[in-house]
């Protein structure tokens, strides 16, 4: 199954109030009839937050291949559907796109798993010294455990960018880091603790490039 992650920021003049709701209530009914869709998920970045975040929020799309994933995006049912509503609520010049392989090292189970559930999203670069595949090992077999002993983690997901990412020279970004809590007070919990501040984050400095990296904290919608 692959995925594709796409970062957006919403179109000059909504409020982000404006974005969320046009994006989940609208925009979302269209998303829903691409061909070949397995999985549909919109993670918005809180209303409330008194910072404007760098994206308002992530759209995630799981199908069969990237075969699939083309035919989608250029169906009769995208081009008059989801497709020409994008303008209306979203900065279309302004998207970063990832399309990766999930290695899940940690699920939640569906047992008391919170209908919203928060997310951070990491989209990340590898230093210019490693390789892609010493990038993709170390994050996996090094790194990856130092992330699951973060306190009240309930999910944990790398985002390895495909192959075909580089077919035209190196992207922006080699892969995307999902971790999930059940609640915003669990997340800064786990920010502020020794797992994170005396290992995962210093680790992380190693094999990041931190200046081209960026995190959406967002609400999770499980929309399909």
């Amino acid at each position: 199954m692959i995925h594709l992650l796409l970062a957006i920021k919403r179109k000059n003049g909504l409020s982000r109030a404006e974005f969320s709701h046009h994006w989940r209530e609208v925009h979302a009914p269209l998303a829903q009839k691409l061909p070949g869709l397995l999985r549909y998920t919109q993670n918005h970045a809180p209303i409330i937050a008194s910072k404007a975040p760098a994206y308002d929020g992530v759209v995630e799309i799981w199908m069969k291949n990237e075969e699939a994933i083309a035919d989608a995006f250029s169906s009769p049912e995208y081009r008059r559907g989801a497709y020409a509503d994008e303008p209306n609520f979203a900065n279309l010049k302004e998207v970063v796109r990832v399309v990766a392989k999930d290695h899940v090292l940690l699920r939640a189970g569906q047992i008391n798993r919170p209908e919203t559930m928060v997310k951070r999203l990491s989209f990340i670069k590898r230093k210019a010294s490693m390789s892609r595949d010493d990038f993709f090992s170390y994050w996996k077999d090094t790194h990856g455990p130092m992330a699951l002993a973060l306190p009240g983690l309930r999910e944990y997901t790398q985002c390895h960018a495909t192959a075909s990412m580089y077919d035209n020279g190196e992207p922006p970004y080699d892969g995307v880091a999902e971790l999930t809590f059940d609640t915003m007070g669990d997340l800064y919990f786990a920010l502020d603790s020794p797992a994170f501040k005396d290992v995962a984050q210093p680790d992380g400095k190693t094999f990041v490039d931190s200046d081209s990296a960026f995190t959406v904290v967002s609400e999770e919608h499980s929309i399909l």
